[in-house]
């Protein structure tokens, strides 16, 4: 049955954001300037959930990654973000529980993608004290199920604390997975922190 979680072919495209609309903040601008991308660390718990008849089938997994060779920079304007030779991998595993009338199953399958040094540019505007919000598309998405388009994200909350730019969010993707024939209905609760260095 749902013995492979095939939402799990997981390709974080660099992070997921989350943020509320607030008001437009007057100040000068925190972000203006280069950073080196340093690292984005992620988790995810995907669970899917199905009745067959008296039997009932739970899939519960779970992601935990940090990126290794990362590369690029982002460069922040005034209203606009440009990323350069932005890249890096993803060489982990994650574990699958899967419980058919009360029977549990753990898998631990690997986890390995790459992701190529690419361009990328976007108008933002800066909401409140800390949260950037992109109103006209997005250089950052997150894919979580290969059946479906990557989302595209908005928008961000953001501290910086000396050289170090860090971005936070929250995340949380509803969907359907076909799996052996039958389709079930995922939720995956993503939660990811970015950081980049001041150049």
């Amino acid at each position: 049955m749902l013995n492979r979680f095939a939402l799990l072919s997981v390709v974080f495209f660099l992070l997921v954001f989350s943020a509320c609309k607030k008001s437009n903040n007057s100040g000068t601008n925190p972000l203006t300037g280069s950073w080196t991308f340093a690292a984005e660390k992620s988790n995810a718990n995907i669970t899917a959930s199905e009745s067959l008849g008296p039997i009932s089938i739970n899939v519960l997994a779970i992601v935990d990654f940090r990126t290794i060779d990362n590369a690029g920079t982002f460069t922040f304007t005034a209203d606009s973000l440009k990323g350069i030779g932005v890249g890096y991998t993803i060489d982990t595993t994650y574990d699958t529980y899967v419980t058919t009338g009360g029977v549990t199953d753990t898998t631990v399958s690997p986890l390995k993608t790459t992701v190529a040094s690419t361009n990328s540019a976007a108008s933002y505007q800066l909401i409140g004290q800390d949260s950037i919000y992109f109103p006209n598309g997005s250089p950052f998405a997150v894919s979580v199920d290969t059946g479906q388009a990557p989302v595209e994200i908005k928008g961000a909350h953001f501290s910086i604390s000396g050289s170090t730019l860090t971005l936070t969010s929250t995340f949380t993707q509803t969907g359907n997975e076909t799996v052996n024939g039958f389709t079930a209905p995922t939720t995956g609760h993503i939660s990811s922190v970015i950081t980049m260095t001041k150049q």
